[in-house]
């Protein structure tokens, strides 16, 4: 039994068929079944016209324009775009991530926050549509936490541990005032230091602290930090005093 007013019928000479989900040349805008939808297949007029080949169809669903190679049909290329959730194609490397700009990027511009390369008319976060992503882990305070608990594991005054820079002066300071090993550790730390020149104690310094910032240190570095800090506090402004 047939619902004539639930499809349409092909216009194809000869078919006349009822097709539910028939197919609308882009061309000469007929209505075809699924065996003449192609161009070939119903012998569509635009064949004789070869401007018609530059043209893109427009997703009846988005109505966005959907390009595609000039030998491929219109229709198979709009259906692949509505099955894909009408999505646009991944876009190469080497263009502007930014939704609608093809411009190519010879010097890419990445976004801080969202970690995505822009050209220069939307390298900004304000001038795309960034969403900010956490790419960027505070590694500092889990690190420095971690390598004080093995600091301070062979203390016997039980300090709790302390993160950064703060929890490495601590830990020096029970140390010192513990006795035992670390009252014989005491002279020789303090004798390497003073091999070293000041400056080569202030550069040795900013490179360990740059390291705790990013939480790279490592244990015997935060040990060397700790006693750089240290001599520093107590013997820094006699390194720097100068006869004139």
């Amino acid at each position: 039994m047939e619902f004539p007013e639930l499809g349409k019928h092909c216009t194809f000479e000869g078919c006349k068929q009822l097709d539910f989900l028939p197919y609308t040349c882009y061309h000469c805008k007929k209505i075809y079944c699924q065996e003449h939808f192609k161009l070939d297949d119903h012998h569509c007029p635009s064949l004789n016209d070869p401007q018609l080949d530059v043209r893109v169809p427009t997703c009846p669903i988005c109505e966005s324009p959907v390009p595609g190679p000039r030998n491929e049909d219109p229709n198979i290329r709009v259906n692949r775009h509505i099955q894909n959730n009408c999505e646009d194609t991944k876009k190469p490397s080497n263009l502007c991530r930014q939704k609608g700009c093809k411009a190519k990027l010879l010097v890419p511009m990445q976004c801080s926050d969202c970690g995505k390369a822009y050209c220069v008319k939307h390298r900004l976060p304000v001038d795309h549509d960034c969403k900010k992503e956490n790419r960027y882990t505070n590694t500092y305070g889990k690190s420095s936490s971690s390598g004080t608990n093995k600091l301070s594991g062979g203390s016997t005054l039980g300090a709790k541990p302390k993160a950064g820079i703060s929890g490495l002066k601590g830990f020096m300071s029970n140390k010192n005032n513990s006795g035992g090993s670390s009252a014989q550790e005491k002279p020789n730390r303090q004798q390497f230091t003073r091999v070293q020149g000041p400056q080569q104690r202030k550069q040795e310094l900013a490179r360990l602290r740059e390291k705790a910032k990013n939480g790279r240190l490592t244990e015997d570095e935060q040990i060397r930090l700790a006693t750089l800090i240290s001599y520093e506090e107590n013997h820094g402004k006699k390194d720097n005093c100068t006869i004139s």
